[in-house]
């Protein structure tokens, strides 16, 4: 073995000596001295590759960056957790991946540092992806807190913070632990009035991560179902049944009148993709006045909702007054709402779900090719 070989250095543990490899070589020769500092992996291995990350020449420092995100020696950590703080930029990004899959204690104090300074937050969050530590969870709680305790004035710096605080709820999602459950439950509990988007996160994440998560979400929602605002992130995360079913569960019967209010204001106020979830609730609550909320939001909206035709069609009180409203358009409103009606008025009698009294007053129109274009009222003038 030859006293100049990159095998001999390495088996000296010549540092010095590899890094002037690495710093002074090109092709195999300097990829093999940069794989034999990664190998040697203590301190005095990870300050030598360090220096050559910070090289001003691209052919120095890119492999020297590529070995650093490879170190697993936790003796290591000391001289990566120093050059974090002090480096700063230049060498975070590799730094803090060599860090998060060393695992050990060292490294998990240099990434709490590290989360605690504005400057590598967003690498921080970048390198926990796909590898966070339960033992992180409470400072990614605190971190979210803090981005949402107090709005930046300048329309940057709130993107800036609700970006930052999107990726503190994905890692929250991505943890399997129930430390994350209860960073997300307290979240949404302590943080109302933060963005409505960081909250239907927050309860998308609580829905998706088991029966925990949906008791968690449920016991929220649940505690006061005259809030709308509670409302509309249980129908964001539609549809669920499991959440549901512990939600009526923990529902007091005195408490259905207000969530049927809450949910017809969801009716008004949220998309149409939502529409057939709401729908499906206020039918599952059976009460009177909810039906009766429905029928007359249905009526508003000239018919807007097949669900909700459907709905009404299937309860005794609410049908007979449900043909006479889609009788009543297309006798009274315009082409779009008539076929509208129309189309409802065939298709619930076709399955089965009321009588011919209502279809008989109505007739298809069709063109040359036999699509219906219109429907005509043809019952009793007054």
């Amino acid at each position: 073995m030859s006293l100049f070989s990159v095998e001999y250095l390495k088996e000296k543990k010549k540092i010095g000596a590899l890094a002037r490899v690495a710093r002074r070589s090109r092709g195999e020769k300097q990829r093999k001295a940069v794989r034999a500092l990664t190998e040697i992996g203590d301190g005095e291995a990870a300050r030598a590759l360090l220096g050559l990350a910070l090289s001003d020449d691209i052919a120095v420092w890119e492999p020297a960056q590529a070995a650093i995100r490879g170190l697993s020696n936790e003796a290591a950590a000391p001289a990566l957790c120093d050059a974090l703080l002090s480096d700063g930029y230049g060498v975070a990004q590799c730094v803090l991946a060599a860090l998060t899959n060393m695992g050990g204690e060292l490294a998990l104090n240099g990434l709490l540092k590290a989360l605690e300074d504005p400057r590598l937050t967003p690498d921080v969050l970048a390198a926990l992806r796909g590898n966070v530590r339960p033992e992180l969870i409470p400072a990614l709680e605190k971190l979210l807190g803090e981005l949402t305790e107090k709005e930046a004035a300048a329309s940057k710096s709130r993107l800036w913070q609700q970006s930052l605080c999107r990726e503190v709820i994905e890692l929250l999602t991505e943890s399997e632990d129930i430390a994350a459950v209860k960073a997300l439950h307290h979240f949404l509990r302590s943080r109302e009035k933060a963005p409505v988007r960081l909250r239907v996160q927050a309860a998308h994440a609580l829905a998706s991560k088991g029966q925990a998560g949906e008791e968690a979400l449920a016991g929220y929602v649940g505690e006061d179902f005259s809030d709308v605002e509670r409302v509309v992130l249980l129908m964001e995360c539609m549809p669920n049944e499991e959440l549901l079913d512990i939600l009526f569960e923990v529902m007091p019967p005195a408490s259905a009148d207000e969530f049927g209010q809450s949910l017809m204001a969801c009716l008004n106020r949220m998309e149409q993709g939502h529409w057939k979830y709401i729908v499906a609730l206020l039918e599952r609550l059976d009460r009177d006045n909810a039906r009766s909320a429905l029928l007359m939001w249905f009526v508003q909206t000239k018919a807007a909702s097949v669900d909700a035709a459907y709905a009404l069609a299937r309860h005794g009180n609410t049908r007979p007054v449900l043909v006479k409203r889609l009788v009543d358009m297309v006798r009274f409103e315009d082409k779009d709402v008539r076929l509208r009606a129309g189309d409802l008025l065939y298709r619930l009698y076709a399955d089965k779900r009321i009588a011919e009294e209502g279809v008989h007053l109505v007739e298809a129109k069709t063109d040359d090719e036999g699509k219906v274009v219109d429907y005509e009222y043809i019952g009793y003038k007054d």
